[in-house]
């Protein structure tokens, strides 16, 4: 009787696992549907592990250009902690070992760490038991998820498998968001050059509408310094010849002599206009 109870208790517990995989795996990929910012993904992630795991910490960290993994996002962790743990991938770290070798690493009695270089025992976190488990993309380590507790023996080896498909459910995660990042930027570049161009067509077309206007102008004011030439060359002719014919009164000649002098004028202006008008 007493192994028929434990066996249905084991089974509980582990459709209770299943279930909680289940959410949490369903979480994330909302999380990734819905919001398209790395940022606000990983921050999600990081919440809901807390919750769901009942964690003292949480941090996701991931590799930058300059070689270095750096906490992205946390949960629980300090400010003195979060700058400490920036480093170089090297196994003389946990998390450096875990990102090189692709493992998980549980460590579940911080009084025990061996490694010489531990940002828990040097910033004194008070973590008792935490585990580090890498995140993958296309089977490239991209970084690694820290959890931690302050009771020890926290992280049970069933753990392994549970947190090992969630770390890549994240990688996946962060890849998605990743590429609706660079589709953003991709598209927000293309909506600038097409501002761009349209901008140089209307400019280009105000341009020509600018050209068209003053070809019709220049045209139309050729046609009316022709007309006006002519009629100037009669005004003159008439004049000429009224001058070149005595009067007996000198008023006469000296306001015939003022008209054909204007009217000379008036057609060497016109005249101008006219090899202005056709670019001389």
């Amino acid at each position: 009787m007493k192994i028929i109870v434990q066996e249905i208790g084991s089974v509980d517990r582990r459709l209770r696992e299943a279930e909680q995989k289940i959410t949490i795996l369903c979480e994330i990929t909302r999380y990734v549907s819905s919001l398209l910012d790395v940022q606000l993904v990983l921050d999600a992630i990081v919440q809901l592990l807390w919750k769901e795991f009942n964690l003292d910490a949480c941090s996701i960290r991931l590799l930058d250009a300059d070689g270095k993994l750096r906490i992205k996002s946390q949960k629980g962790l300090s400010r003195a902690f979060t700058e400490k743990a920036t480093r170089e991938p090297t196994v003389d770290c946990y998390s450096g070992e875990c990102f090189l070798t692709g493992r998980i690493v549980i460590i579940n009695d911080s009084d025990r760490i061996e490694k010489p270089i531990s940002t828990t025992r040097l910033v004194g976190e008070d973590i008792k038991s935490f585990a580090v488990v890498p995140i993958k993309v296309e089977n490239e380590t991209i970084g690694v998820l820290a959890t931690g507790s302050k009771k020890k023996n926290y992280f049970h080896e069933r753990f392994n498998d549970l947190i090992y498909v969630i770390s890549n459910q994240i990688g996946i995660a962060i890849k998605i968001s990743q590429l609706y990042e660079e589709i953003h930027n991709l598209n927000q570049g293309l909506e600038e050059k097409v501002r761009e161009r349209t901008a140089e067509l209307e400019e280009r077309t105000q341009q020509l509408i600018a050209a068209e206007r003053l070809a019709t102008t220049c045209e139309m004011s050729d046609r009316v310094a022709h007309e006006l030439r002519n009629s100037l060359t009669v005004v003159g002719g008439l004049a000429r010849r009224l001058l070149e014919k005595p009067f007996e009164d000198d008023r006469h000649t000296k306001y015939l002599k003022i008209i054909f002098e204007e009217v000379k004028t008036l057609e060497e202006k016109v005249s101008k206009l006219i090899k202005l008008g056709a670019g001389e």
